[in-house]
């Protein structure tokens, strides 16, 4: 243990899924040391009881543990790595733990130079669920990276995890399952707007049309979850549609590093994209690629009369 950690855990990023963590940790009464840039939420979480400090190195310097739960790789490169980042921190014996969904490469980038300094590990931990699965425990953890981390970090990945699962020493391999997932997270998602699409113009009921659905063995979790909101055209974020559309373009990076052809996740990326184009949906949950579905028919129906 750190003389520098007082047994603290630290996060940085407090998005929505970074605060999942957070409220969960400190419901079971860890003593969290938070560093992030929304001050709405920062003022909120310190009156639950988190400890906010004013940059990552700081916070590095009272952390055990660091979990950094940011939007992309290039905010996750300035918390590591610039001004007041991590890796100026005078405690060189934290683990961090890297929620973030970036590219297996950028991954393993991150730790090689992370991993110089002396003492400082970078696990590779991106997972599957959203805020209300944080809350309660329930995250999908995925790690890869050095084995002695990741065995001194179980227990803190054991406070918001319902699964974990350790994928090798190498940095990235985890990413490669994150991304892998997510992929079909947006082409599922998109197969039930189409369904509904067809249903809803051919004179059916789309409420009556999701019923059978999710009576059948094709349903799924985004079915059941989203398939109300899409019909109700209510779009509360657990995950924002411009996010998805960061991790497809991540799909497609990695898939051309590859050398891999992906034709429906290349379809979905240009859907995604062209949906993002509306800067009032891009903070919507991304199950609003449904209206702008609708909207593409209306608008084809329109210029067919």
């Amino acid at each position: 243990m750190s003389p520098h950690s007082d047994n603290s855990i630290g996060v940085i990023g407090v998005g929505m899924l970074g605060s999942g963590i957070i409220e969960r940790l400190l419901s079971n009464n860890v003593r969290v040391n938070v560093y992030g840039r929304n001050k709405t939420k920062l003022e909120s979480l310190e009156k639950k009881g988190a400890k906010i400090f004013h940059n990552p190195s700081s916070l590095a310097d009272n952390s055990e543990f660091i979990i950094t739960c940011v939007t992309n790789y290039e905010a996750l490169k300035d918390v590591l790595f610039g001004k007041n980042g991590i890796i100026s921190s005078s405690n060189k014996q934290t683990i961090i733990l890297d929620c973030t969904t970036v590219t297996p490469k950028q991954s393993a980038n991150c730790s090689d130079l992370i991993n110089k300094q002396n003492g400082i590990t970078l696990l590779s931990v991106p997972v599957m669920g959203g805020p209300s699965d944080a809350r309660k425990g329930e995250l999908i953890s995925l790690v890869s990276g050095d084995k002695d981390s990741y065995e001194k970090a179980y227990p803190i990945l054991e406070y918001f995890s319902k699964h974990i699962f350790y994928l090798g020493k190498i940095n990235g391999l985890s990413n490669s399952i994150k991304l892998a997932l997510n992929l079909n997270i947006a082409i599922i998602t998109l197969a039930l707007s189409e369904g509904l699409v067809l249903a809803n113009h051919s004179g059916i009921d789309p409420n009556l049309y999701l019923k059978i659905l999710n009576l059948t063995k094709l349903k799924t979790g985004i079915s059941e979850r989203k398939g109300q909101m899409m019909i109700s055209n209510d779009y509360p974020p657990s995950f924002f549609l411009k996010n998805m559309l960061k991790d497809i373009d991540l799909v497609m990076e990695m898939s051309h590093s590859l050398g891999l052809v992906l034709p429906m996740t290349s379809m979905s990326q240009q859907l995604f994209r062209a949906a993002n184009k509306q800067d009032d949906r891009k903070e919507m949950d991304y199950s609003v690629i449904y209206a702008f579905l609708e909207e593409l028919n209306s608008e084809f129906k329109r210029g067919s009369t």
